[in-house]
């Protein structure tokens, strides 16, 4: 038993901050990782992995057994760390765990930016905390038919309103005929976990009184939202089981809102994302910024939708982009803060 504000389990280390964040961090398992690999690329990368990540070729030369074996054993590592204390690579260790039975020289190429990539970032440590005990927000997104059998790649994050206390990139075990046919079936996948997270919470004592699901595909929410009712005649060939959100939704556990895909944080885990829109959804997922900004960004898209639409029948629509939700949510904010002080004075 230990006490105090940091603890040491089974090599993760933990520590409570004063601002009441968790602040978690694994050095050691990625500096282990590390010297086994040997040597990185002498260049910097800007991300985990490269665009092609997905992209497998058949043809490639097959590692020998020993570096197949040493594949295999880091990547394991990496799945433990990444789970604990680094989501922020999830993507690419969830792709190179499909390798491992079949490692190739390409697979080791993509594993070498990964290594390069947490020597560069090895003392980046990862933050959770609660804005609230009792609101759950859930990311869920697909991207569709990114592998070479056609199969599309579901990303699910969760958080509490600091850092995401829960994320998950994997592969769909069946084909999909659309894109939102994949929405479906990746929330139908993901959708369990913040089912069980509930469970948890409410056994802790703590039953959760708002749970919001985020999708970015209109008609997936209303497929979710009336089930068979909005099926067209190129859905309905959908397995049943696909529709057990709606139940969800029915009772009341959750509700399910759009969010714009430039806001959409499971974006992040479905495929191999650069630049500045990896630099946001990474600073979110890793807990360095509350997800307020995001949930703002998110209703000021809606309401921005909604003038939308009013305004398409004299052709002035603007589509808004993340800055635009960001800059509208901070005059919103200094607009109340100068109401605030006229009412003072």
């Amino acid at each position: 038993m230990t006490r105090g504000n940091s603890h040491d389990f089974l090599g993760i280390n933990i520590k409570i901050r004063s601002d009441g964040l968790i602040a978690i961090e694994q050095h050691k398992q990625i500096d282990e990782a590390l010297e086994r690999f040997g040597p990185t690329f002498t260049h910097t990368v800007t991300s985990p992995c490269a665009n092609h990540l997905w992209k497998v070729n058949e043809n490639a030369e097959k590692l020998d057994t020993e570096k197949s074996d040493l594949f295999h054993s880091i990547v394991a590592k990496l799945l433990h760390v990444t789970k604990r204390s680094r989501p922020d690579i999830e993507t690419a260790v969830a792709f190179l765990m499909t390798r491992v039975s079949k490692s190739d020289v390409d697979d080791w190429k993509k594993l070498k930016r990964l290594m390069t990539w947490l020597r560069q970032t090895r003392n980046d440590v990862r933050l959770i905390g609660a804005k609230s005990v009792d609101q759950l927000y859930t990311w869920v997104d697909a991207a569709f038919a990114v592998h070479d059998n056609m199969r599309s790649q579901t990303g699910g994050s969760m958080s509490f309103g600091h850092g995401m206390v829960h994320c998950r990139s994997s592969k769909q075990k069946l084909n999909t005929k659309s894109s939102t046919e994949s929405e479906l079936v990746g929330t139908s996948d993901y959708v369990p976990f913040a089912i069980w997270i509930a469970m948890f919470m409410e056994e802790q004592g703590y039953p959760l009184k708002k749970s919001v699901l985020f999708q970015d595909n209109e008609s997936s929410i209303r497929m979710e939202n009336n089930g068979r009712d909005s099926c067209t005649g190129r859905s309905r060939h959908i397995n049943i089981r696909h529709f057990f959100v709606k139940d969800r939704i029915d009772k009341g556990e959750m509700k399910v809102e759009h969010c714009p895909t430039e806001l959409m944080i499971a974006d992040y885990l479905t495929k191999p994302l650069q630049g500045k829109q990896f630099q946001i959804f990474r600073e979110l997922i890793m807990g360095w910024k509350s997800i307020n900004s995001i949930l703002k960004a998110i209703r000021s898209a809606a309401k921005e939708r909604v003038e939308n639409n009013r305004k398409v029948a004299v052709g002035t629509n603007h589509k808004m982009t993340y800055k635009d939700a960001l800059m509208r949510t901070k005059d919103e904010d200094c607009m109340k803060d100068k109401s605030k002080t006229k009412g003072n004075k």
